[in-house]
């Protein structure tokens, strides 16, 4: 299987005791205690380490060894970004060696190392958020973690029972990196290290859940997103809500201060049950803005944040209902409707 086809963060003093009277008073039931869940701490594997330092001379000699330590992971995502027809074919060594001796992606790479010389802040969070899932998912596997280089081609890549985390794609939002490589502005803001551990966990996540809902409406793939999203909130229970969404401060605000605006919109338009796919792209596509509204502070994918809250609402109202059984529902009609969700002016 071709891997493209696979892939698609002070509280005052004189106002702590207020704020911890007022959390203690909605305390979130996805925090939960996992500390006598067992996962073998997660180690991650450096295959960009072991790329780069290849002999420009031994290359095919080197790729048996990385086969054997990275398995088809390797194969198939070298052979991806190269674009070429494998790793039998004649201009797999050629291709690899020009990528290794690329100036600019030597100097990336030599900007990843300089970074992140090591990765145990992620490998601490992976492992913490590995120890909800298998609190959730008992029976599942875990997956292998490695960090990657792809010349800027992809972010998180879960593929062969791997987790691949591309750390050109986290090198901070300053870097003059992506003005040469001509990345948007609006998906630079967010390539910065706060952001690594949750969007490995939300790719991981979508990967393993593929959309199983019984219809293919509007409705249907918000509910999916928000399904995604929520089983995120298990898994990383600590993480502020900008980060898990990609969201600015002010952006979040926006969303929340109009949540009824969008959701009266959506209705009135009788939106939910549409199967267009371009309005649907409107409000799940990434982008500057949704243009949907037609309001330059209404940030993208406010579909994705609409179904976080009536998935959320969704379980706030059916506390019996579990994380597996969440996620294989395949009714998003009855997850709406049983949700309660309706958005307050």
């Amino acid at each position: 299987m071709n891997l493209k086809k696979a892939l698609s963060f002070i509280v005052y003093s004189s106002s702590f005791i207020v704020v911890f009277v007022l959390a203690s008073c909605h305390p979130n039931p996805l925090d939960i205690d996992v500390s006598k869940v067992n996962v073998p701490p997660v180690t991650i594997g450096r295959m960009e380490r072991d790329i780069f330092a290849m002999p420009k001379d031994s290359v095919n000699e080197y790729t048996r060894r990385m086969q054997k330590k990275y398995g088809i992971f390797y194969t198939d995502f070298v052979t991806g970004f190269l674009n070429n027809g494998g790793i039998m074919d004649s201009t797999y060594a050629a291709g690899l060696r020009r990528f290794i001796s690329d100036k600019d992606m030597r100097d990336t790479y030599d900007t990843c190392e300089k970074l992140y010389p090591d990765v145990s802040f992620l490998e601490s969070g992976l492992t913490e958020a590995f120890r909800h899932f298998r609190f959730y998912f008992p029976n599942q596997s875990l997956p292998n973690v490695v960090t990657v280089m792809s010349g800027f081609d992809y972010g998180i890549i879960y593929y062969d029972s791997t987790l691949g985390i591309s750390l050109e794609r986290y090198l901070g939002r300053n870097n003059m990196l992506y003005t040469y490589a001509q990345i948007p502005r609006y998906k630079v803001q967010f390539m910065t290290k706060d952001y690594m551990l949750s969007d490995a966990v939300y790719g991981w996540i979508e990967s393993v859940f593929k959309p199983n809902e019984d219809k293919n409406d509007l409705l249907a793939e918000i509910v999916h997103e928000g399904k995604i999203m929520y089983a995120v909130d298990a898994m990383l229970p600590k993480i502020n809500d900008t980060i898990k969404i990609r969201y600015t401060k002010k952006q979040l605000e926006w969303c929340k201060d109009n949540e009824f605006n969008m959701w009266a919109y959506i209705i009135r338009e009788k939106l939910l049950y549409s199967t267009d796919q371009a309005t649907t792209d409107k409000l799940m596509k990434d982008g500057p803005f949704t243009s949907i509204f037609n309001h330059d502070l209404a940030p993208s994918r406010t579909g994705f944040w609409i179904g976080w809250q009536l998935v959320r609402t969704y379980m706030k109202n059916n506390p019996d209902v579990t994380l597996p059984q969440l996620m294989a529902m395949k009714s998003a009609d009855k997850i709406f409707k049983e949700s309660g969700y309706k958005p307050s002016k």
